[in-house]
């Protein structure tokens, strides 16, 4: 199947989007599946979780106990398009505490994402802080 570029950027952001949505929302479940059985969550100071059920264990843990919010922007791919894409984000990370909204952390998602019966998943995502 031929994919084009603007097609594989539109599911590689949409995966995005659908994660950052629902880990605020401390849907776990949702994130876990937006992973393939045997995907991979990097999380830098935090571990190499492997395999979906893993992935839903560790996120059950980041559920949220205030308001928060991932903006991700800047998604460029960086392969080829096909039914395997490479893809590096920036992500800026905002907590809501007793001053307002603050600004927690900022760094990069580097995303391996993967077509799955019409579904666009992670097969890895590499989280670095800067």
């Amino acid at each position: 199947m031929t994919i084009s570029a603007e097609a594989a950027l539109a599911g590689v952001q949409a995966v995005i989007a659908t994660y950052a949505q629902n880990i605020d929302s401390g849907n776990t479940d949702v994130v876990a599946d937006l992973f393939t059985e045997d995907g991979v969550a990097e999380i830098e100071g935090q571990g190499t979780f492997e395999g979906r059920e893993t992935i839903r264990k560790v996120y059950g843990q980041f559920s949220p106990q205030a308001p928060q919010l991932h903006l991700v922007g800047n998604t460029v791919l960086t392969s080829a398009p096909g039914e395997e894409v490479t893809a590096t984000s920036n992500l800026v990370f905002f907590a809501r505490g007793e001053e307002g909204w603050g600004v927690q952390l900022v760094g990069t998602y580097e995303d391996t994402v993967v077509l799955v019966d019409g579904e666009w998943k992670f097969r890895k995502r590499v989280t670095k802080f800067l």
